[in-house]
């Protein structure tokens, strides 16, 4: 008799909890109410950051495990380099774009799709057209190599 009691008690219990999932189910779902909206405007102020305190280590000690004076590395193993006034000279790319690869990509010899200055190029890894030298390429991108500079182009569809 023991069992019957709990279930029943438990059986109310299980219909109390739906019941008030229902009810917050369909409470929340009701939108009858305007939504009011507060435009309110804010001041923002910056916060000001403490300036930082610097300082730097003097390590110029006697070493304790050798007993001798720190000795910084050899200076004359620097060398200054060559530096010349002459301007380097910057390199104007041309437009290139790749657009995809045209041969199957288990060819040996793949063949790609490139636009240089807004003329299409059909070429081969080391071909050569107006002074662009494709090195290599895959489906994503190109390596071309120009005045003696290389650049990775990725495929524009």
């Amino acid at each position: 008799m023991k069992n019957k009691k709990t279930t029943y008690i438990l059986l109310v219990v299980v219909l109390f909890v739906w019941a008030m999932v229902i009810y917050q189910f369909f409470s929340f779902s009701g939108g009858s109410e305007p939504i009011v909206e507060n435009h309110t405007t804010l001041n923002i102020k910056p916060i000001q950051a403490p300036k930082r305190d610097t300082f730097s280590i003097n390590v110029n000690y006697r070493d304790p495990f050798l007993g001798k004076m720190y000795n910084p590395h050899n200076k004359k193993a620097t060398r200054k380099q060559n530096t010349s006034n002459k301007p380097k000279e910057t390199i104007v790319w041309p437009s290139v774009i790749y657009k995809g690869l045209v041969s199957d990509s288990d060819d040996k010899r793949k063949v790609f799709m490139v636009m240089i200055k807004g003329k299409t190029f059909f070429m081969r890894e080391k071909d050569t057209e107006e002074e662009v030298k494709l090195l290599k390429g895959n489906r994503e991108f190109i390596e071309v190599k120009y005045k003696g500079k290389k650049n990775k182009i990725l495929i524009q569809e």
